[in-house]
C-alpha cells in the first residue's frame, strides 16, 4: 500500500519507475546489455549507448547485433545499478525493435552525440537504434 505522493510498488514491494525516469537512468550509465534471439538461442551482449529522445542507440560492426538490426528484430535492452552494501539499486528494461540507421539526418545527430567506442582499434561504423514498445523499471 502506498500513501499520498508515494511511488507505486509492484507485487514484491519494489518501486515502479515511470518511463521518463527510466530513460534518465539509462542515460546515467555508459553500458547496457542488448538481448536478442539468434539461431534458436538468446544472445546477451554489452554495448555502450546513448539516448536521443526516447530512442536508444549504439554503434556496432558486422556481426550478430547488426544482423538483428537488419532483420528489425525484437530486442530487449537492460541497464542497472546496485550498491550491495546498502542493498539499494534499480533496473530498467526496454523492449522494442532494432533497426539499422540509414537516415542521414539521424546519423548526423547520432554522430554529434559523442558516443565513442571503448575499443579504439575496433571499427564500429554502423548505428543501431532501438525503438521502444515498452519501458519499465524498478527501484529497491
Amino acid at each position: 500500500m502506498t500513501g499520498p505522493g508515494a511511488a507505486p510498488t509492484d507485487h514484491a514491494g519494489l518501486a515502479v519507475l515511470g518511463s521518463d525516469e527510466c530513460l534518465e537512468l539509462i542515460r546515467s550509465r555508459p553500458v547496457g546489455r542488448i538481448a536478442f534471439a539468434r539461431d534458436g538461442d538468446i544472445e546477451l551482449l554489452p554495448v555502450n549507448h546513448c539516448v536521443l529522445g526516447r530512442t536508444i542507440a549504439f554503434r556496432t560492426a558486422g556481426g550478430s547485433k547488426l544482423t538483428a538490426a537488419y532483420d528489425g528484430a525484437v530486442v530487449a535492452f537492460e541497464v542497472d545499478a546496485y550498491d550491495a552494501r546498502r542493498r539499494t539499486g534499480w533496473s530498467v528494461l526496454v523492449k522494442g525493435r532494432a533497426d539499422l540507421v540509414t537516415d542521414s539526418s539521424l546519423l548526423a545527430r547520432l554522430d554529434d552525440a559523442g558516443l565513442g567506442t571503448w575499443v579504439p582499434s575496433a571499427s564500429r561504423a554502423e548505428w543501431v537504434v532501438i525503438h521502444p514498445d515498452e519501458i519499465s523499471g524498478r527501484r529497491l
